[in-house]
């Protein structure tokens, strides 16, 4: 048998633990790293499985960016920044309702810089791209409000 019929392929899924000693040192050095995620708490922005996103390193972390950081119970999560505190940081998925807050700073590991989709490259500091989270936050703020106000009827009316 050729030995290059014995060799497989890397299809399956990799798990972010075990790339992470490779991406941090990729972008530490100043280096960019890609890959595709695969939640779907970024939809419809970032598709699971079919996006590529490139992180850099984290030297500035502001409002909207979206980041790569590790939770306490070491799961990684691609969340936006939605609030800049002066201990921690508030995040949120694009695609979801709720934040969570109390992100250290140590927890942040790299830094969305731009998205491929469909071929294009989606640039996070670019005005079309603003203008996009602009437009998701006035929809996401709506949506979080009914959810708000739906706790509140349910608690009075139990």
């Amino acid at each position: 048998m050729n030995a290059s019929k014995r060799i497989t392929s890397l299809n399956n899924r990799v798990e972010l633990n075990d790339l992470w000693p490779i991406i941090d040192e990729v972008i530490s050095s100043g280096g960019e790293f890609q890959f595709k995620p695969n939640g779907i708490s970024m939809l419809p922005l970032i598709r699971p499985g079919v996006d590529t996103v490139t992180l850099v390193s984290p030297n500035e972390v502001k409002k909207t960016d979206i980041v790569l950081y590790r939770r306490d119970n070491g799961k990684f999560v691609l969340h936006r920044v939605m609030l800049v505190r002066k201990k921690d940081y508030v995040m949120c998925g694009d695609n979801q309702n709720y934040y969570e807050a109390g992100i250290r700073r140590d927890q942040i590991l790299a830094l969305v810089k731009d998205i491929q989709k469909d071929g294009k490259s989606v640039d996070t500091a670019s005005d079309e791209y603003k203008k996009y989270v602009k437009s998701l936050y006035r929809k996401t703020w709506k949506a979080r409000i009914r959810v708000f106000l739906s706790r509140i009827k349910h608690a009075i009316f139990k």
